[in-house]
């Protein structure tokens, strides 16, 4: 094998999976199912797997372009074309699985789209799927119930006789497409519980408010023959394939589906992505804790204290620099001897990432800080750089933290100079913040703040979500970051 292709390992402990009640046949499930399906350019590729002592261990080709779902922006969206781009490609994986291996995936979602080098879409996570057409073609009767909410048919709920599996894969396709084109799921769970899924239902889809009002007439006619609540009048893949949406080419793929201009669909892609750290939202998100005018989008969660610690496990993995789409170190010398200050010098070196472009003032397009051409990487977007020394910063993620009603141990530096007294401060770092709250919809959201210093005084702040919507998460670091906006560093 070429040395310079990076694979990916996923490592599957296989006592701690027997404890949660599955057996050897369900831990090897997920594998068997994918290497059906690895001969799709648009299905992450399995190329080989084995177990060693305790351990499942997984090779998989290595998605360089990251998740799909870091790159929404809530209540956006992404580019139109864009959209109909990773349309087609979905399409196209799904058809493959269902026609070419009778195989549904049953868990669609943005967390479970990846994306190569290129930006094209990789279909992954195969850990619901299920053989849905036996051998000799008669399809197979579902009753569990198994999905993510949002995406979720409505049959995997409600069906007493049990549903066939790959209609629920069409439902999800048009979820994932609503999501793209708004940046928002059009209700948390498909039930009769839910208020937006009962005026769905009761309007026949014909909705023209809130969300669905962005969306232009040609795409709510395609969402309206895919999310059809009755699987039996839902449109077939076959149908699907046939409207133009599937049959028009965009500018950025090739006759083959692929991407074959990366920098037109990154740019296409990030041009939506913005933090506004304007007044007006930093008002929205800081005025007084019992204003009746105040906006959440988390709730309280638990008597847990999110606290500051020492990142043992992470120490290495956190401790690299993470530039996401950079193509070229800038001179970090200065130019011709000339000396540059820190904040210039880190400035300029950040000024090619799209984590830091996306602080950028509305007034000003994205397009017009992107000079050079973009790559796709698989680090986050949702992170953001400072040069405030440890006070300032923890100082100020205390704050934002609290007025997101998030409960902190209180005074975080008091605990950061304890581990530093313990590790000394070179070694204090990569540091870490857990966090567990609740969404506006009373799901829940978790994950983790980093803390890396980089080199001298710079540091990297990242946001990992570890569980809960990928846009409530994307939200809640959009929050954080604007009560943060008086110490975050930025291009230009």
């Amino acid at each position: 094998m070429d040395p310079s292709i990076i694979l990916a390992i996923k490592f599957v402990h296989v006592p701690t999976c027997k404890k949660m009640g599955l057996s050897e046949k369900d831990i090897t499930k997920e594998v068997v199912l994918q290497s059906r399906c690895s001969k799709h350019p648009n299905v992450l590729r399995l190329i080989d797997c084995n177990v060693s002592k305790d351990y499942m261990w997984i090779i998989m080709e290595m998605a360089d372009g990251g998740d799909l779902f870091d790159k929404i922006e809530p209540d956006v969206g992404v580019d139109s074309d864009v959209a109909q781009f990773y349309f087609q490609q979905l399409v196209s994986a799904v058809d493959y699985l269902h026609v070419g291996c009778g195989i549904a995936h049953r868990d669609i979602k943005p967390e479970n789209i990846l994306l190569d080098k290129n930006g094209n879409l990789k279909l992954a996570d195969f850990g619901l799927a299920s053989q849905f057409k036996r051998k000799d073609g008669t399809l197979r009767v579902s009753m569990d119930q198994r999905g993510s909410p949002p995406y979720m048919a409505p049959e995997v709920l409600y069906s007493e006789d049990g549903y066939y599996a790959d209609r629920t894969d069409i439902w999800s396709i048009g979820i994932l497409l609503f999501v793209l084109l708004t940046g928002q799921t059009p209700w948390e769970l498909p039930s009769l519980e839910n208020e937006d899924f009962v005026f769905f239902i009761e309007n026949d889809g014909n909705i023209n408010w809130g969300a669905w009002s962005k969306i232009e007439f040609t795409h709510l006619n395609l969402l309206r023959k895919i999310l059809q609540p009755d699987p039996i009048k839902r449109v077939t893949l076959k149908a699907l394939k046939l409207h133009p949406w599937i049959s028009r080419s965009v500018s950025f793929a090739g006759d083959d589906g692929l991407c074959n201009d990366p920098d037109l669909l990154a740019k296409k892609l990030f041009c939506h992505l913005n933090v506004s750290l304007s007044n007006e939202n930093y008002l929205k998100f800081t005025q007084d804790v019992n204003s009746n005018n105040r906006c959440f989008s988390t709730q309280p969660i638990g008597n847990e204290l999110a606290e500051l610690e020492h990142d043992s496990v992470h120490f290495k993995t956190l401790s690299n620099t993470q530039r996401a789409f950079t193509l070229h170190d800038s001179n970090m010398n200065g130019n011709s001897g000339t000396f540059m200050t820190q904040e210039a010098k880190w400035t300029q070196f950040i000024s090619n990432d799209m984590a830091a472009l996306q602080f950028h003032s509305e007034e000003n397009c994205l397009n017009d800080l992107l000079k050079d051409r973009l790559q796709f990487n698989p680090n986050k977007l949702t992170k953001f750089y400072t040069l405030q020394p440890m006070d300032v910063l923890l100082l100020n993620l205390e704050k934002a933290l609290t007025l997101s009603q998030i409960r902190v141990k209180p005074d975080l530096f008091a605990n950061f100079e304890k581990l530093c007294e313990l590790l000394g401060y070179e070694k204090v770092f990569p540091l870490i913040i857990n966090i567990k709250t609740k969404s506006d919809g009373g799901y829940p959201l978790s994950g983790s703040i980093s803390i890396v210093k980089i080199q001298e005084d710079l540091k990297n702040v990242g946001f990992e979500r570890k569980t809960g919507d990928p846009l409530e998460w994307r939200r809640l670091f959009k929050r954080i970051s604007t009560i943060c906006r008086d110490i975050i560093l930025i291009p230009n």
